[in-house]
């Protein structure tokens, strides 16, 4: 596994909400989704869900776009990220 993936695995263990998260955005695709309902799949509150939204941004793993006037979350390391949820299932510490 390569450096990102092994750090992002680690990252997605530690907190089971960025697993919801990125699942979620994988399946939203290039269209992405707000960030209320992300927090809402995750089942967090908004202000603890965009404490790792503002970690996930800083790691350059979602990027930000306007769609329909709504500000939404992209998965931007489809492949790290795809790569990372393989891994985590394939070991059974998937939640």
């Amino acid at each position: 596994m390569e450096t990102q993936e092994s750090a992002l695995t680690m990252a997605l263990m530690t907190e089971p909400a960025r697993v919801k998260i990125c699942r979620a955005l994988l399946q939203a695709g290039e269209e992405g989704l707000p960030a209320s309902d992300l927090a809402q799949l995750a089942g967090l509150p908004i202000k603890r869900a965009g404490h790792l939204f503002e970690e996930m941004l800083q790691a350059n793993v979602v990027t930000l776009a306007i769609r329909d006037r709504r500000v939404c979350y992209v998965l931007k390391a489809r492949l790290a990220v795809t790569e990372a949820l393989g891994y985590i299932d394939a070991s059974g510490l998937a939640d």
